[in-house]
């Protein structure tokens, strides 16, 4: 019969498993892989972008040339200077190759900070893959000068920093800064990650959540047609009349799925954020390449709601001070508070681009430096056996019991 395997407490009283058990073969290979993985990327940066289409390069080929003008002003009328001035500060004013390899090293920085190295020995065989599909994302669109470099350190700070109100506090003044210099719709994305931080720990399923996205768009609409007098709609609406007559693949657009009537904004909205979580335009669209991308994203937004299934069962099981039901997958509340952040600034980005963004293809450029969030939300294997299956498994109290006698 095996010996009893003491389990120690959790710093809060409650009981812990052992969590550091020797790592398999599969466990030591998903570590050395995401690692050699990690610094191939930063290896080939430099020479990626030379074999895309040129509507990859576009932004970057611009912003390099934004950089070899003499005028060095913050301009919030111009985020490409504004970025260049980031650059310049950095020092990579000449330095393209240096300025692709420093994104894909920030890029890194971001997957260990989502999976640190003990988590990425309890991946899937499907997380290892999600993993290598992002990283090729990640050289396609950020191996370059690009606006979305500041967003991507933005997000390794949200990953990095403690959980507490003064890195709360740096998180939002970051953002901040980022929606007032180049993204200035981050300003409505910082609001709601703000909300969202607030609300979500506080809601537990899927539906209320959704119909919590469904009373933002009614409160965006209002705002946007009390603040500048335009539709809800406006800036993607714009922004692809503008393209008439341009050579766009139709299949990659985002429209309207209702008549643009006022009391249909929100609803038109609300359509358009499913059809971003769950992308039946793409899968639809006939194209190997839409039908995989289409594919790629289902599975990060179904793994973002399974999330919020998974913290609201594990939360209301903390409240109530008990164990929540066994899981196949390693729990969520260890990893706080990066779930948390992740889940709440990704529903807020979101929500958001089914505003403001054109098509799909711009979806998924501006979702490229935001991957390694999804990446902190991967089901885990437990790196211990459940309760009830396995005896040699003992949970101890906290403390010994008091009494007024020695136990004998």
């Amino acid at each position: 019969m095996s010996t009893p395997t003491s389990v120690e407490p959790r710093a809060s009283g409650g009981p812990r498993l052992i969590d550091r058990l020797p790592a398999d073969g599969w466990g030591t290979f998903c570590q050395l892989y995401v690692l050699t993985l990690a610094g191939l990327a930063v290896a080939v940066a430099s020479r990626f972008r030379t074999f895309l289409h040129e509507r990859f390069t576009f932004d970057g080929n611009y912003i390099g040339a934004t950089l070899q003008f003499p005028d060095k002003s913050l301009d919030p009328e111009d985020p490409f200077r504004n970025i260049a001035l980031v650059y310049r500060f950095l020092g990579l004013t000449h330095s393209a190759d240096l300025a692709a390899m420093l994104a894909l090293a920030v890029f890194g920085v971001a997957v260990f900070a989502a999976l640190r190295w003990h988590e990425l020995a309890q991946l899937t065989p499907i997380g290892l893959g999600i993993i290598t599909v992002c990283y090729l994302l990640a050289l396609i669109y950020l191996a370059q000068y690009s606006k979305e470099f500041v967003s991507l350190v933005l997000v390794a700070l949200v990953l990095l920093l403690p959980s507490g109100r003064w890195p709360e506090i740096a998180l939002v003044g970051g953002m901040i800064a980022y929606a007032v210099t180049i993204r200035p719709y981050w300003g409505i994305v910082v609001g709601l990650y703000v909300v969202g931080r607030i609300l979500l720990p506080r809601i537990r399923g899927i539906i209320p959540v959704l119909i919590l996205v469904a009373l933002t768009y009614v409160g965006l609409q209002l705002a946007f047609h009390g603040i500048i007098g335009e539709s809800l709609s406006y800036p993607r609406v714009s922004v692809n009349d503008t393209r008439a007559g341009v050579n766009v693949t139709v299949g990659s657009l985002i429209v309207d799925f209702l008549p643009n009537a006022v009391g249909l904004e929100w609803l038109n909205a609300f359509l358009v954020f499913l059809s971003l979580v769950a992308p039946w335009p793409l899968l639809l669209g006939g194209s190997v390449t839409y039908l995989v991308m289409g594919t790629l994203l289902l599975f990060l937004w179904g793994t973002l709601f399974w999330t919020i299934h998974r913290l609201g069962r594990e939360n209301a099981a903390h409240r109530n001070r008990r164990i929540a039901s066994p899981s196949a997958f390693a729990p969520l509340r260890d990893r706080s508070p990066r779930p948390e952040r992740a889940v709440a600034l990704l529903l807020a980005l979101v929500i958001v681009q089914a505003i403001f963004e054109p098509d799909y293809g711009s979806y998924v450029k501006h979702l490229a430096p935001v991957l390694p969030l999804f990446l902190t939300l991967l089901p885990l294997k437990p790196r211990f056996p459940l309760f009830g299956e396995d005896e040699s498994v003992v949970v101890q109290p906290a403390s010994p019991p008091r009494t007024g006698r020695a136990l004998s």
